[in-house]
């Protein structure tokens, strides 16, 4: 099951667009609307990434055409980014991606009896403290 959901998270979607998009790239474009008038470093803030990593993101998406830069008045300096109406069309196709994913969830859940939907909620309650512990031993040995 975890290699599948690696494999969803590595395969590009196209999310009703002319070219696939990597997951990074649609987080990236979410963030972007989500977080109207952000600059690189408050994108990067936001996303946990680095700000080179955000610049490199938003090079690829203004080549896609999914955004455009622009400057506000007054401040020469800082670039900002938002999104076009090509990149309003694929946010809304992958917040449909994520709808359609949900609704075979609510599917699959509603056909279960309460105990096997607690059984359910109790495994993945452990595999999320499982993996949130791996994550706090890395980042202790990554600090230490």
């Amino acid at each position: 099951m975890g290699n599948l959901l690696i494999q969803e998270m590595q395969t590009p979607w196209s999310y009703g667009g002319n070219f696939p998009l990597s997951h990074s790239e649609i987080h990236l474009l979410e963030a972007i609307k989500s977080q109207e008038g952000a600059n690189v470093s408050e994108l990067a803030a936001y996303l946990e990434m680095t700000s080179g990593a955000v610049s490199q993101g938003t090079k690829k998406l203004l080549e896609k055409e999914l955004i455009e830069s622009y400057k506000k008045k007054g401040n020469r300096k800082e670039v900002f980014s938002r999104l076009t109406p090509l990149g309003e069309r694929i946010c809304e196709g992958h917040q449909k991606h994520h709808e359609c994913m949900w609704e075979v969830w609510q599917k699959f859940m509603s056909g279960l009896d309460q105990k096997e939907t607690q059984l359910v909620s109790d495994f993945l309650d452990m595999v999320t403290q499982g993996i949130t512990q791996m994550i706090a031993q890395e980042e202790d040995h990554l600090n230490n």
